[in-house]
């Protein structure tokens, strides 16, 4: 079958599911008001501790927060009443990372909290030290240390020395995060998941000229055939036809301003655009497997003014292993670095 016709039945059962199953509607509506209730002005009990990243949820946000050390979960931290408590994973962190503490949860001003802040920091120093003799530990999933490694390079202020330009990944309250859809796409199958949906690897904001774009991204740690670039693709691409169909819903406008960097609670100041381009971008080595790019476009039927344009981006593996720097290439290196 031809690789077009492939997507466009990926999009067509992405599709019907949404429409079939509408209670995501509503849920993600809720979603937004636990946003809209968190002001970014609210100032946290805690700063990031050094080394490690801090990730919300769009359920739990200014709740509960998440700090993983290379994608790795070493802990949660947990704000209720005006004290903040370090509930953390021992028996990953002492598998993974050779580390454990005498308890679950410590307070966040302890010792054992102050201890535990070290010994990552220590972690995160010898990975920027390019040096392969270096006794570094490293988390359970490969990918999802690609994955924090990619959140933290496009999250770089200024182009100089910013591995991909005209890019930032959208955020939550200022933290990373995976925005949840209700399709289940991981696997060979695409399916509707309702609540235990896959999450998108890292969804951002993409701009060329004047014009800001969402951009769509699926993380892979190899390149291979079960894994290939045009199989990564489809699930993309069904991500993406989730986060279309968010944006042509009743609460479109509100979404649309929260990707865009926007004030939710006061939602409007300018208006969803007619026309929607999203960018839909598979990340992965370089590597020989079946490819499947459309620059030009490729339009979802069932909704007015959307289209999906599909881009491979490729990172130089053996950059990044030696100490966590990318080295791109792909028709969305291309596309965002024209001049490079």
């Amino acid at each position: 079958m031809d690789a077009n016709q492939i997507i466009k039945e990926v999009i067509e059962k992405a599709a019907n599911f949404l429409s079939e199953n509408i209670e995501w509607e509503d849920r993600y509506l809720r979603y937004l008001e636990n946003i809209k209730n968190v002001s970014k002005k609210t100032e946290r009990s805690f700063n990031k501790p050094e080394g490690l990243s801090l990730y919300s949820s769009v359920s739990t946000i200014g709740k509960y927060y998440d700090l993983r050390f290379r994608g790795q979960s070493v802990a949660t931290i947990k704000e209720t009443n005006g004290l903040t408590k370090l509930i953390v994973n021992n028996d990953a962190n002492e598998k993974y990372f050779d580390f454990k503490l005498s308890k679950d949860e410590v307070d966040w001003d302890s010792k054992d909290a102050e201890k535990f802040r070290s010994h990552f920091k220590e972690e995160s120093r010898k990975f920027t030290m390019g040096d392969s003799d270096i006794d570094r530990k490293y988390p359970k999933s490969e990918e999802h240390r690609v994955e924090n490694c990619l959140l933290r390079e496009f999250s770089k202020n200024s182009s100089l020395g910013k591995a991909l330009c005209n890019i930032q990944p959208i955020t939550l309250d200022g933290l990373f995060f995976q925005m949840p859809t209700p399709l289940g796409a991981s696997g060979n199958e695409l399916k509707y998941a309702n609540q235990n949906g896959g999450g998108i690897d890292i969804l951002a904001r993409t701009k060329r000229g004047n014009k800001s774009y969402i951009c769509v991204m699926e993380v892979k740690d190899e390149n291979k055939p079960s894994e290939s670039q045009k199989k990564t693709m489809s699930q993309a691409v069904s991500y993406a036809v989730f986060i279309a169909h968010l944006l042509r819903s009743n609460s479109g406008q509100k979404w649309w301003d929260f990707f865009m960097g926007r004030d939710i609670a006061n939602y409007g100041k300018k208006e969803i655009p007619n026309d929607i381009s999203i960018n839909v971008v598979t990340i992965m080595p370089k590597g020989n497997t079946e490819e499947y790019c459309n620059t030009e476009g490729i339009e979802i039927s069932t909704l007015n003014g959307v289209k999906l344009y599909c881009h491979s981006l490729y990172y130089d593996k053996e950059a990044f292993d030696k100490d966590e720097t990318f080295k791109f290439s792909g028709t969305f290196n291309d596309y965002l670095n024209p001049c490079r």
